[in-house]
């Protein structure tokens, strides 16, 4: 069965944000600490017009996560959209030392800047072309960003890395018969889990591989000094 979170997201994506508001709402109401289920209940609301509603979990999404570059990316495109520039400018910027990647936020972010200057008597010049690094603004006003420009929800992460996690449970168990096996085997499976986007889940993997490989060499620790045996490294 699908989370309420991810059929909220879709619907979304598809802007159908009277289609996912109560799919968001239930999902926020189950996950209360889910800094992106506020995000996407927070776009559906501003696309919804209630801005009160939309700031209000804006502000509970920042609260939980203050090191989401998405959630401040959108914030300040909402805040961009009020005409509220000033304050857009800042979470932009914020969004962009979060994580350089979000190009689209330092595009913004400059392109607030220019308004603002351009504002000032200036002496005339000639326009210079934007360098690689730095790319001109396409417009002004930034269309809204879209939930497909976010990462995917907490749930969907975690079923992209399920076939890795279940896989290193299964191989740290071999750790009983073969420490050093078990071990190698449920770390690199814990290791690809976290690539896939589930953290806490390479995590259990790895510690789990720990555990049974140091179990298992204490059990056959023990059987060589009973029987004189070799321990199956």
């Amino acid at each position: 069965m699908r989370a309420p979170i991810e059929i909220g997201y879709e619907l979304l994506s598809q802007g159908r944000p009277v289609d996912a508001l109560p799919f968001l709402q239930r999902a926020v109401a189950e996950m209360p600490k889910e800094a992106r289920a506020h995000l996407y209940l927070a776009l559906a609301y501003a696309q919804l017009g209630d801005t009160a509603q939309a700031e209000k979990h804006f502000a509970r999404a920042i609260a939980l996560n203050p090191h989401d570059a998405y959630v401040f990316y959108n914030w300040g495109a909402y805040l961009h959209r009020q005409g509220r520039l000033a304050d857009a400018l800042k979470a932009y910027e914020t969004a962009y030392r979060l994580d350089p990647t979000l190009i689209g936020a330092r595009q913004a972010a400059d392109s607030l800047r220019g308004a603002a200057y351009s504002s000032t008597p200036a002496v005339p010049s000639a326009p210079t072309p934007p360098s690689p690094s730095h790319p001109a603004p396409t417009s002004s006003v930034p269309p809204p960003v879209q939930p497909t420009d976010l990462y995917a929800p907490a749930a969907s992460r975690y079923r992209r890395a399920r076939p890795w996690i279940v896989a290193g449970l299964v191989v740290s168990a071999i750790g009983l018969c073969i420490p050093i096996v078990g071990f190698l085997g449920g770390t690199v499976c814990g290791a690809m889990a976290m690539v896939r986007g589930s953290l806490a889940g390479g995590l259990v993997v790895i510690a789990a591989a720990f555990v049974l490989g140091v179990i298992g060499m204490l059990f056959w620790g023990l059987v060589q000094a009973m029987m004189g045996g070799v321990l199956p490294l």
